[in-house]
């Protein structure tokens, strides 16, 4: 009797522990793969996410998000709610359909889970050593830059801040280089994780300028993920790539290309 007991108890404290287990993480499994999320950048990017996958949607489909409701922004504002529409660019309606005017730079998203917006700033470089050793790893020596900045920002919300560059020579005025080059980059505790690269051979304006458009958390786990943009000169429509941080290394989990 006292065996069977003790099997009765074994199997109900087996239960409970499945039970706990499906509870963190099963639950959390299928909220995840119920996840809907749209974000539209600009006149030019609307991605989706489905069953855990994000796609592109092609500019053909733009029409389908017309009048759907989308949290907005503008020039990293928050403006709130609204209607949207397109025809060749975005146009903004209140819950009675009247037109709003607003202007600026877009992001926009609708999303049955919460989705952060942070804004961020631009500052002069002030670790010049580490941008420079950087470069000359690159094989690049120069002084002659049409972007040099960095953003600090805590991408992994750890309570210290990351320090993101930008340093590029695309579209050069006054100086004539061998090369184009365009480098983005974060550096955390004196580790350089590389984002973005294009080294390639000066030609008429090639090359591609890169700029972070947005620093943004799509699936509630704290950690930001962002959206790099990156505009050509020969080439009407900009490149916008949404990057994640997995397996110790930055990575582009879709773009507009």
């Amino acid at each position: 009797m006292r065996k069977k007991s003790t099997y009765i108890i074994l199997i109900i404290i087996l239960l409970l522990f499945f039970l706990i287990v499906f509870y963190f993480l099963g639950l959390d499994s299928i909220k995840k793969e119920n996840d809907h999320t749209t974000i539209i950048v600009g006149n030019r990017t609307i991605w989706t996410l489905e069953n855990r996958k994000w796609k592109m949607v092609p500019l053909e489909y733009f029409n389908n998000y017309s009048w759907k409701k989308f949290h907005v922004f503008l020039n990293q504002e928050e403006k709130g709610d609204y209607d949207l529409w397109f025809d060749d660019d975005w146009y903004f309606f209140d819950d009675k359909k009247n037109s709003i005017l607003l202007d600026g730079d877009l992001l926009a998203y609708q999303s049955n889970h919460s989705v952060d917006v942070y804004p961020f700033e631009m500052e002069d470089i002030t670790n010049l050593n580490l941008v420079y050793s950087y470069l000359d790893e690159k094989g690049i020596s120069t002084n002659d830059f049409t972007s040099f900045y960095q953003i600090p920002f805590d991408f992994d919300n750890d309570g210290y801040t990351e320090m993101f560059y930008v340093v590029s020579n695309a579209f050069p005025i006054d100086f004539l280089p061998n090369e184009i080059f365009s480098l983005v980059f974060m550096e955390k505790n004196g580790i350089i994780y590389p984002i973005y690269t294009d080294i390639s051979k000066s030609e008429v304006f090639n090359g591609c300028k890169p700029y972070f458009y947005s620093f943004l958390d799509i699936d509630t786990d704290k950690k930001s993920e962002f959206i790099l943009s990156c505009s050509a000169y020969s080439v009407s429509s900009t490149t916008d790539m949404l990057y994640q941080f997995r397996n110790g290394q930055f990575q582009i989990i879709v773009s507009n290309q």
